[in-house]
């Protein structure tokens, strides 16, 4: 049951784990200061408590700053910029994948920003391949540099990442909203580059609503809730479509449907997005709404990429309604098999919606009528006036259902939204909105302080509940196991005993940490290959 009751313990748990940060940072245990402000920042992301934002505990991250210069030995200098020189930027990411739509962005950006000189920071790859779409727009092997080299703790990383930050004229943050080696390398750092945070995560708690210079959105509602519940005034907010590479299509519908052994006669309706944005809804949720629509139309076929083959959506195959492809590590030729894209619903998935767009697909989504939870749903400004968007079960089977018995109706919006979309991303016009970011003035220094965040408890909120606690970090012991490879050595058999308490046996907490974090990302990959 998610409620009032427990947000609050939520909240008294991340209070807690604050405190235990602040303690250890005021005493000079500087590294179990940090992962303990990473432990704190790690739960509040996935156990939502009421609030999107903690100045509390980014007022330890600038103390943990500090604690820097002496792991350097001698203060960094910024390199001034140079006239006549391409503007170097420093990308900086937590860990980059060969699938999902974070990793998408980034080489998205690489890719289309040729007015600049870019180079990419990873705090904790682990033992993942950086993928070739990264490295592939960049120039030079030493273009990528990972931080989380063995026995490089997270203070030691932040000393490696301000050492390098003084080298370019601009520092994007790409992420994840529990990363602390980012904010104590810049929040301590004088006369740094201005620090733009892109808010790819804008639907939960993240670091750096006091720290970042500017923040930039992808759309409007995280705009709007970086407002009313991180704090953030109106000129530290700056507004970014996603980047997006236009692709052409290299396969017609029926060609892709041959590769995928699709029937070339279906109306094929394509959706794609991770398992967890389709579930936990309150009452009906998307395949509830769409399985009466396939069983009345035989005709029509659905594939959906993300979902287990073995779970919920295993009913289209049992019943011969189409097929749950799990997850793929390119959803092209789905997508260019597709006559009709749908959201995933109640969590929206905007990369795989606006690629469909661009090959002139026509699209749907199904939006909380709540304009409180509207971060969960989706709005993109490229697709404003084109977006067929409903706000309950009924309405978009009406509309899909309009969609099927119209090949015409198809046809034009789908060409609409694909002239919509062009019309953001087309050559040049990503890069001048990109340079435009980065030309604007600093926000003003009194902007850039420690904000008032409210904390309350609405729809958002419990929404959020119901969509993650299916998924990792769940209570203190969920996020204990996600913190697993960088806990101390007698706080990880403190964390086995909680977990082996629980049922969840962890033997690669008893490991040495470098081990721990190689054993992990096997079992990922395992868990992926089957």
């Amino acid at each position: 049951m998610i409620d009032h009751r427990q947000a609050d313990q939520n909240w008294a748990t991340f209070q807690d784990l604050v405190n235990r940060s602040r303690i250890l940072e005021r005493r000079g245990r500087h590294e179990p200061a940090a992962v303990a402000a990473m432990t704190a920042a790690t739960f509040a992301w996935c156990n939502p408590t009421g609030s999107f934002a903690s100045p509390e505990l980014e007022r330890v991250l600038v103390g943990l700053g500090a604690s820097v210069e002496p792991v350097l030995r001698r203060p960094v200098l910024r390199r001034p910029q140079q006239r006549d020189v391409r503007p170097r930027v420093l990308h900086v990411a937590s860990q980059l994948y060969a699938t999902g739509g974070h990793t998408q962005m980034l080489a998205n950006w690489l890719h289309l920003d040729s007015d600049r000189d870019h180079h990419v920071v990873v705090t904790a790859q682990g033992e993942r391949e950086v993928p070739k779409k990264i490295t592939a727009s960049l120039t030079g092997p030493d273009s990528v540099t990972l931080l989380d080299s063995p026995g490089h703790g997270l203070v030691t990383r932040a000393a490696t990442l301000r050492r390098l930050a003084v080298e370019f004229d601009h520092i994007v943050l790409h992420v994840h909203p529990n990363d602390v080696v980012a904010w104590i390398a810049l929040s301590g750092m004088q006369d740094r580059p201005e620090v733009l945070l892109v808010n790819h995560a804008d639907h939960v708690f993240w670091l750096g609503a006091s720290l970042a210079d500017r923040v930039v959105n992808l759309r409007h509602s995280g705009a709007r809730l970086n407002a009313e519940r991180r704090g953030i005034a109106e000129d530290r907010n700056a507004l970014l479509v996603r980047p997006l590479q236009l692709k052409e299509r290299s396969l017609s519908r029926e060609e892709a449907r041959s590769r995928l052994g699709i029937d070339s006669d279906a109306v094929v309706i394509v959706s794609a997005a991770d398992t967890y944005k389709y579930g936990a809804a309150p009452g009906e949720g998307l395949l509830d709404v769409l399985l009466p629509v396939l069983r009345d139309h035989p005709e029509v076929r659905m594939h959906v990429a993300g979902p287990s083959p073995d779970g919920d959506w295993k009913v289209l195959a049992d019943e011969g309604l189409g097929r749950a492809w799990g997850l793929l590590p390119d959803v092209g030729t789905l997508l260019e098999a597709a006559d009709i894209y749908i959201d995933s619903y109640p969590f929206s998935s905007l990369t795989s919606m606006l690629e469909a767009a661009t090959l002139h697909t026509p699209v749907m989504t199904w939006r909380d009528p709540d304009e409180r939870v509207a971060v969960l749903g989706a709005d993109t400004p490229e697709l404003e006036d084109v977006l067929i968007a409903t706000t309950s079960g009924d309405g978009l089977a009406a509309e899909l259902v309009r969609l099927i018995e119209s090949s015409a109706l198809r046809e034009e919006l789908g060409m609409r939204s694909g002239a919509a979309v062009r019309r953001f991303h087309s050559e040049g016009s990503w890069l001048e909105q990109v340079g435009k970011v980065f030309d604007a003035p600093s926000a003003t220094p009194s902007a850039v302080s420690s904000p008032v965040v409210p904390r309350q408890v609405g729809p958002l909120d419990l929404s959020l509940a119901r969509v993650m606690q299916n998924g990792v970090g769940q209570s203190l012991v969920g996020t204990l196991d996600v913190m697993a490879p960088e806990l101390g050595w007698l706080d990880r058999l403190r964390a086995a005993a909680l977990l082996a308490g629980q049922g969840r046996a962890r033997p690669a907490l008893l490991l040495p940490a470098p081990w721990a974090r190689r054993a992990k990302d096997l079992l990922r990959s395992l868990r992926r290959a089957h």
